[in-house]
């Protein structure tokens, strides 16, 4: 299981801040799958996805009981 930290613009279109997946993830690239199927309204290709507070890669693995932050772009003027 995988605890995840939405933010931003995919906490509102989620409708929540946190999600937990049951299902086993092998890597980031598998859990962004995971999550286009599961949530397609999101703009996944402009969201960061954070394991264990370090910005991570596709090939990048995850462990039952990481902690997955998904971070949306940022403006500001």
């Amino acid at each position: 299981m995988v605890l995840i930290k939405a933010f931003g613009q995919v906490k509102e279109v989620v409708g929540l801040a946190e999600l937990r997946v049951e299902e086993e993830m092998r890597n980031v690239e598998s859990l962004r799958n995971y999550l286009i199927e599961k949530y397609p309204s999101v703009r996944w290709s402009s969201v960061a996805i954070a394991v264990n507070k370090q910005y991570a890669k596709d090939q990048d693995s995850i462990q039952s009981g990481d902690e997955i932050a998904l971070i949306p772009p940022v403006s500001g003027g």
